[in-house]
């Protein structure tokens, strides 16, 4: 005999942002599993498409550059360092030199993109705040993914001022936002990609801290 049943999960409260923690929040996060959960967070912004908006912004942001001028850019909250590798295959498809830091608070993560990145790559990692920054040549572009949710209210302000006062040809800011679609696509995207369960449940979250389109409207 066959017993079919239906659980009724309460749907999120998304009206405000969330103030819970996210297991990755956790200091004392294993190494090697920090790694995999990097490398499947890493393969589910690919699959949402992340790296290539990023990219076409930039193409457009830096299109009125000189031919050879080299130019500086820093990723803030830069993981294992997936979007600069990107970036700079990108930069050697189109001959172009760009410097490119990556900056992030986790000292596990930066040594994670080390470790992932090839030397030839000339990426250079950093552990520190961003507010904390400071680079021998002037910065010409900063682009930040999936961060700005981690951020309070009065954090992301200081960012975008932060910002606007260094990077002489442009910002960027790449991040979900608090809806219900990009929710319920984490748990779908995380059953397709068979991703860590992490990548699941702190996605969800990051989605319930992160602004509304309409929050970020000036």
């Amino acid at each position: 005999m066959a017993t079919l049943t239906r659980i009724h999960r309460a749907s999120p409260d998304l009206s405000g942002r969330s103030t819970e923690s996210e297991w990755l929040d956790d200091a004392g996060v294993d190494p090697a599993e920090l790694e995999r959960v990097l490398r499947d967070l890493a393969r589910f912004n690919g699959a949402i498409l992340g790296r290539r908006v990023i990219i076409s912004w930039l193409r457009r942001a830096i299109g009125d550059a000189p031919h050879g001028k080299t130019l500086t850019l820093v990723d803030v909250g830069c993981g294992n360092g997936d979007l600069l590798r990107a970036i700079r295959r990108w930069t050697r498809r189109r001959g172009m030199p760009m410097k490119l830091f990556g900056l992030d608070l986790s000292e596990e993560s930066v040594r994670i993109a080390g470790a992932t990145t090839h030397q030839a790559d000339q990426i250079d990692y950093q552990v520190g705040d961003v507010f904390d920054f400071q680079s021998n040549t002037a910065i010409d572009i900063v682009v930040s993914s999936l961060l700005t949710h981690h951020l309070s209210d009065q954090l992301i302000v200081e960012f975008l001022r932060w910002m606007e006062r260094t990077a002489r040809k442009g910002w960027l800011i790449y991040d979900l936002q608090r809806h219900f679609v990009p929710y319920h696509l984490v748990g779908a995207a995380g059953a397709l990609l068979r991703l860590h369960p992490t990548v699941v449940h702190d996605g969800r979250i990051s989605v319930a801290r992160s602004l509304t389109r309409g929050e970020w409207d000036p």
